[in-house]
């Protein structure tokens, strides 16, 4: 009746769609599958004569998406519901083919009549639209069927880009609002480990939407907002506090690299259209990251006084001890449970690297205080094993309390080293920028510009004086991990402190090879000012067993400080 009589039909697509949704819940496969290709033929082939009901075959074909007895059918649906769509987007292409005589003398509609009312569809766009996108994002977020996840994905994001472009039904505020509410929300599962009451074990369920829903999805979500950045600029800050909503879960490494490299390329994408206070809010999503998930990993085990993070507010949560199984063993070969904690670090790293001309020195300062925080509390723990002598502004704590585990030493010795890298290089980057015979920046005075030659000048010198201190800092703890190794298993701590101390001293030894490279290169008015301060340690340090160590020091002692003590001499 449908393919000999579809020209006739005016309010009869009401109550044949109404039907064919009827048998998309029918149980017995036949009568949905009969139902479901009835209907998909109707939308695609009677598409330009439906006119004004095709609000009705979205949600007659929805209908056969949601069932959750036949999941072949589900699958074409969703595939369907993308056809659809771009049939809606480019509008009827043809006149409906002439009907039979006997159809023209009872109810049938003239072609042109039947082509214009078509062309009325978009008139409540948001009527026909919505439908058509709700169903795909619920069942991205909630199908309990990773193949239909996984098609739904395909077709919402597709639907999503297409009309978000201009010329898109979605271009303007329906599309805004279909971001906010359709697209953001499929991550609604995904909670960082503070708002779970810790890091809660998942179920095989929600690790398995992580691994084939949440990865694929994240990354769409991303190439559809950068995309479109323009129109969806007053999203940003939702954006932004997603991908660190999936920075911070505890339970997907993967998911968490994702949402680190999709963070970082919105800021690349957009970075430069960022208001100040944008930038404010990235600043304080990544530092918040640090302060509930990751600098107080090791509170534990860290002494309690002193140090870069003592006077914090951070709440504990021993992370290394709540990572499960599953997470080691999908985690990449060589890391470990602190894995987050790197993640977070090499985030900062890279958004510093890039952007901190377009970022406030109060920004910078503040991401590089979660650094230092982090390199702080992990240098607190080795400390506190090695009897408090060695490394880290924390110092202290309490005597009779229970010692790190050696999982614990181990992870917290190659999170001080991670932090200590990736800190160091930031500060030899910034200090770069300051020119010699640079004039000191004023005080008092208005800021420069944002992205200023001033405002890198000032970002610059304000990294100096955090350079030279953590140069000092991490030298001295060389040479006092040095004088530990050097006493032997018959030290103080016995022979687990002295390999502790061996273990400490290996993995130092490449980050002070490279501060001493980077002092090796510093300019000569930089050199001659802060070399008072260095001689000393550099002196000795000429007795260590580092043979890298040795040959930078050779070349500081003959580049650098000979030709210094001639020219004063002089």
């Amino acid at each position: 009746m449908v393919q000999s009589r579809a020209r006739s039909i005016r309010s009869g697509w009401s109550t044949l769609f109404a039907t064919l949704s009827l048998a998309a819940a029918d149980p017995l496969p036949a009568i949905a599958a009969a139902g479901y290709a009835l209907a998909s033929r109707t939308v695609t082939d009677h598409f330009a004569v439906i006119g004004d009901h095709h609000t009705l075959g979205v949600e007659c074909v929805a209908a056969y998406l949601r069932q959750q007895s036949h999941t072949d059918i589900a699958l074409s649906a969703a595939k369907c519901l993308a056809d659809y769509a771009r049939l809606l987007h480019d509008g009827p292409t043809d006149a409906p083919a002439p009907a039979a005589a006997a159809d023209d003398a009872e109810t049938s509609l003239p072609p042109s009549v039947a082509v214009q009312s078509s062309l009325t569809l978009s008139a409540d766009p948001e009527r026909l639209w919505w439908p058509l996108c709700e169903v795909l994002a619920q069942a991205i977020g909630s199908d309990v069927r990773p193949p239909v996840r996984a098609v739904a994905l395909t077709s919402f994001f597709g639907v999503l880009e297409a009309e978000l472009a201009p010329g898109g039904v979605l271009h303007g505020p329906l599309g805004l609002k279909a971001f906010r509410e359709l697209a953001l929300p499929i991550f609604d599962a995904v909670q960082p480990a503070a708002e779970q009451g810790g890091a809660a074990a998942i179920s095989p369920a929600q690790a398995a939407w992580f691994e084939g829903t949440g990865l694929p999805a994240l990354t769409a979500l991303e190439r559809a907002f950068c995309r479109s950045s323009v129109l969806l600029a007053p999203l940003l800050d939702d954006v932004i506090a997603l991908f660190v909503r999936c920075l911070q879960q505890p339970h997907h490494p993967r998911l968490s690299r994702a949402a680190a490299e999709s963070l970082l390329h919105v800021v690349r994408q957009t970075g430069a259209s960022f208001s100040q206070e944008t930038w404010a809010l990235v600043c304080a999503q990544l530092q918040s990251c640090f302060d509930s998930s990751a600098a107080e990993a090791y509170a534990s085990a860290a002494p309690a006084g002193g140090g870069a993070g003592a006077g914090s507010t951070m709440a504990a949560s021993p992370l290394l001890r709540e990572v499960s199984a599953k997470v080691e063993a999908e985690a990449p070969e060589g890391s470990g449970p602190y894995e987050l904690q790197v993640l977070l670090l090499s985030t900062v790293y890279q958004l510093l690297q890039s952007m901190y001309p377009s970022m406030t020195l109060a920004d910078v300062e503040g991401l590089l205080n979660c650094m230092l925080s982090m390199y702080d509390k992990a240098a607190g723990v080795i400390a506190t094993a090695m009897g408090g002598a060695a490394g880290g502004a924390a110092e202290g704590g309490d005597a009779g309390a229970a010692g790190p585990s050696a999982i614990e030493l181990e992870e917290a010795s190659h999170l001080k080293h991670e932090a200590m890298a990736y800190y160091l290089q930031l500060l030899f980057l910034l200090y770069a920028k300051l020119g010699p015979g640079a004039p000191p920046p004023a005080k008092g005075g208005p800021p420069p510009p944002l992205g200023s030659g001033e405002h890198v000048q000032l970002i610059a010198a304000a990294a100096e004086y955090r350079l030279v201190s953590f140069c000092l800092l991490g030298l001295r703890d060389y040479l006092s991990t040095q004088d530990r190794v050097a006493a032997g298993a018959g030290g103080a701590g016995g022979e687990e402190t002295f390999r502790l101390a061996e273990g400490t001293l290996a993995e130092l030894t490449p980050n002070i090879v490279m501060l001493l490279r980077g002092v090796l290169a510093f300019p000569e008015p930089h050199f001659s000012k802060h070399l008072p301060v260095f001689y000393p340690l550099f002196a000795d340090l000429i007795h260590c067993e580092s043979k890298q160590i040795a040959a930078v020091l050779r070349e500081i002692f003959a580049q650098r400080i000979a030709p210094h003590l001639q020219q004063s001499s002089g």
